[in-house]
C-alpha cells in the first residue's frame, strides 16, 4: 500500500512538474501573441529578445508589417518544448517551443531565449512552420525585410530625396545622389504611380540570408523591390517595374539612375562648356573625335523642363538611352555601361552619342555628325582653296561628286566662280539645321559663304556651297554643273583647232546636245574655218546665267563682245545646244554656230 501511494505521489509530482513547465512556456508565447493582437509596442519589446527588437520592432510599423504576414489568429497552445543546450557547458541557452494556433491547429515554432539583464525567458524568434524552422526562415527576418519594404515604398511614393537615399544601399544611393530633388521625385513618381494605398505583396517572396526580392502589385503591373542585408537591417538595393502598358517597363532603377546621372552630368557640362567633366563622362572616341576640339556654343542642346517631365530611360543589354522632350525637339543621350569592377558596385555609364530629334521635320541630328560636319567643311574649304579635286570628292556627297567633281579638271577652277575662295580656315558664324541638312555660315575672305552638308553613309558631307552672286545662282553645285560643259567645250574646241586630234573632237561632241551634234559636230573632221575664230570670243568673263526649267542661257562678256551659250538638259546632264558669238549689238554682228556650221555643211565647206 505504501509503495503504491508513493508511486502515485511521485507520478503526480512528475506530472505537475511537466505541466508547470508547459504552462511557463505557454505564458511566454501567449504574452507575445497578446502584445501583437493589442498592437502594444511596449509590451512587445518586453516579451521579445533584444535581437528580435532591434531586427523587427519599429513602433507601429511593426504591426503594419505583421499584417502582411499570413499569421494564424488565436492564442498559441504549447504542445512540445525542447531545451537547447550549450555543447560545452550543457546549460540550457534556448528552447524550441511548438504550439498550435486556431481551429486548424496550425503549428508554429517559437525559439525562446533568456534575457541577459532580467533573466526572463522571452521570444527570440518564431517560424510559421517546421520547414521554416529547419531552413531558418524566421519571422523576425521577414519582418525586417517587410519593414524595409514599407519604409522604401513610403519614401518613393512621397518622392522625398533624403528619405529615398536613407533607405538605399550605399551603391544604390551613389547612383541616385546625382539627381536633383525634382529629378528624383519625378523618377520616383514614374516608378510608384498607380499603386494602391494598401501594399499587396504577390506570392512567392524570395527572402534569403543576404538578399531578398518582393513583388508588389500595381494597377497596371508589378513593382519588384530588391533588398540587401546591411548588418541586421535591410536596405533597398534596386527596384524594377514590369508594366502591362507597352514602353513603361523599368528593368533596373539602379541602372536607370546611373544612366540618368551620366546623362544629366553630360547635359550640365556641355551647357557650361566644361570639357574636363565631359572627358570624364564621355566615351573616349566620342570625346576625342567630336567634342575635344569643337566649339560647343555652335550647337545648342534643347532645354528640357526642370522636372524632366515626360523623360524616359531605355535599357538594353549594356546600353542605355535617356530621352526627354523639350518643346518641339527631343533630346536623346545614348550611353554604354562600363564593365563592373566590384560586386554590387554602382553602374557606370559613358555617353557615346547625343541626338537632337526635330519633331517638325522628323529628322535626327547627331552631335557627332554635326561637329564632324565642321571638320568636313574645313577640309572641303582647304581642298577648294588648294584645288585638290580628290580631297573635294572625299568630303562631298555622291550627288555633288556626280554632278560636279567627277567632271572637273584642275584647269576648270579658273572658269568656275566661287571656287577661288580665300585661303585660311573659315570662321564659323552660325550652324543651322534644315531637316536632313545642316547649314554652316562662315566668313571666308570678303564673301560670306554657307556650306550645306547632308548626312550620307554615317558622315556629314558637303552637298553645296552657297554665296551671294550678282548674275548667276548662289548654288556652287548648280552653277558649276551648268558651266562645266561650257568649259570643257571651249577648251576642247581650242585644243582641236591646234592639235586636230580625235579625242578633242569627241570631247566637243560629248559637251554638245544631240541636236547640236547632229547638225554640226558629227559631220566635222576638222575645225571649220570661221571668221572670226570662236575661241577669241570665249575668253570674255562670265556675265550672267539664267535658268528656266531644263534650259539655261550663259552670257560671257558684253553686248559688244563675248558669247552666249544655250544649254539644255539631256538624260540628266546639261549640254550645249547652241553658241552665239557676239561681235556687236546688232543682229548681223551675232553668229549662231549651229546655223552657221549647218549652212557651211550644206555648201560643202565642212570637210
Amino acid at each position: 500500500m505504501r509503495t503504491k501511494l508513493t508511486f502515485v505521489i511521485c507520478g503526480w509530482v512528475v506530472c505537475l512538474s511537466a505541466g508547470c513547465t508547459h504552462m511557463f512556456e505557454s505564458r511566454v508565447v501567449q504574452a507575445f501573441a497578446e502584445s501583437v493582437k493589442a498592437h502594444d509596442v511596449a509590451r512587445l519589446k518586453t516579451e521579445t529578445s533584444a535581437e528580435f527588437e532591434e531586427k523587427a520592432v519599429k513602433g507601429d510599423n511593426t504591426f503594419r508589417a505583421l499584417s502582411m504576414l499570413d499569421l494564424p489568429e488565436g492564442l498559441p497552445k504549447v504542445v512540445s518544448v525542447k531545451p537547447i543546450k550549450d555543447e560545452e557547458s550543457k546549460k540550457v541557452v534556448a528552447k524550441r517551443v511548438v504550439a498550435t494556433i486556431g481551429k486548424e491547429k496550425k503549428k508554429i515554432v517559437f525559439r525562446l531565449s533568456q534575457d541577459e539583464k532580467t533573466g526572463r525567458w522571452v521570444v527570440d524568434d518564431l517560424f510559421l512552420s517546421r520547414e521554416d524552422y529547419e531552413e531558418n526562415r524566421s519571422v523576425a527576418t521577414r519582418l525586417s525585410v517587410l519593414l524595409a519594404l514599407n519604409e522604401s515604398l513610403d519614401a518613393w511614393k512621397a518622392g522625398n530625396r533624403d528619405a529615398i537615399l536613407a533607405v538605399a544601399t550605399v551603391e544604390f544611393r551613389e547612383s541616385l545622389a546625382h539627381l536633383t530633388p525634382a529629378q528624383l521625385a519625378q523618377f520616383a513618381k514614374k516608378c510608384t504611380s498607380e499603386m494602391a494605398d494598401e501594399t499587396r505583396i504577390l506570392p512567392d517572396p524570395r527572402i534569403g540570408e543576404e538578399t531578398s526580392e518582393l513583388r508588389v502589385s500595381k494597377s497596371q503591373g508589378e513593382l519588384i523591390l530588391k533588398f540587401r542585408r546591411d548588418g541586421i537591417h535591410w536596405r533597398l538595393d534596386d527596384l524594377a517595374l514590369e508594366s502591362r502598358r507597352s514602353g513603361e517597363d523599368i528593368a533596373s532603377a539602379r541602372q536607370v539612375a546611373g544612366a540618368m546621372s551620366a546623362a544629366l552630368t553630360f547635359d550640365s557640362a556641355y551647357r557650361s562648356a566644361d570639357k574636363r567633366t565631359l572627358q570624364q563622362v564621355c566615351a573616349r572616341p566620342f570625346f576625342d573625335g567630336c567634342l575635344a576640339s569643337a566649339d560647343l556654343r555652335l550647337v545648342r542642346l534643347p532645354e528640357a523642363a526642370p522636372g524632366l517631365e515626360g523623360f524616359d530611360v531605355k535599357l538594353e543589354e549594356n546600353t542605355a538611352t535617356f530621352v526627354v522632350p523639350a518643346g518641339g525637339e527631343v533630346l536623346k543621350i545614348s550611353m554604354t555601361r562600363q564593365k563592373q569592377e566590384e560586386l554590387h558596385a554602382a553602374p557606370r555609364f559613358l555617353v557615346d552619342e547625343v541626338t537632337i530629334y526635330d519633331l517638325s521635320s522628323t529628322q535626327d541630328k547627331r552631335l557627332s555628325s554635326l561637329f564632324t560636319a565642321h571638320a568636313t567643311m574645313e577640309n572641303f574649304a582647304a581642298a577648294l582653296a588648294n584645288r585638290k579635286i580628290e580631297l573635294l570628292k572625299t568630303n562631298a556627297t555622291h550627288d555633288f561628286n556626280q554632278r560636279v567633281w567627277n567632271k572637273t579638271r584642275e584647269a576648270d577652277f579658273d572658269g568656275l566662280p566661287m571656287t577661288g575662295s580665300a585661303p585660311g580656315k573659315p570662321r564659323i558664324v552660325q550652324t543651322r539645321f534644315q531637316g536632313s541638312l545642316t547649314e554652316i555660315l562662315v566668313e571666308q575672305g570678303e564673301t560670306p559663304l554657307t556650306y550645306v552638308l547632308r548626312e550620307e553613309t554615317g558622315r556629314m558631307l558637303v552637298d553645296d556651297v552657297l554665296a551671294p552672286a550678282p548674275g548667276w545662282p548662289e548654288s556652287m553645285k548648280l552653277t558649276a554643273e551648268i558651266l562645266l560643259p561650257v568649259l570643257n567645250f571651249t577648251r576642247s574646241l581650242a585644243d582641236w583647232g591646234v592639235s586636230h586630234l580625235d579625242r578633242e573632237l569627241e570631247a566637243v561632241r560629248a559637251s554638245a546636245s544631240a541636236d547640236f551634234s547632229k547638225f554640226a559636230w558629227n559631220h566635222l573632221d576638222v575645225l571649220t574655218d570661221l571668221e572670226p575664230s570662236p575661241v577669241t570670243f570665249f575668253k570674255a568673263p562670265l556675265s550672267a546665267i539664267s535658268i528656266a526649267g531644263d534650259r539655261a542661257d550663259i552670257v560671257f562678256g558684253s553686248s559688244r563682245h563675248g558669247a552666249r551659250f544655250s544649254i539644255v538638259k539631256e538624260s540628266g546632264a546639261f549640254k550645249i545646244d547652241d553658241v552665239t558669238l557676239v561681235a556687236g549689238p546688232l543682229e548681223d554682228e551675232q553668229i549662231a554656230l549651229k546655223r552657221t556650221i549647218r549652212m557651211q555643211l550644206a555648201r560643202g565647206d565642212g570637210r
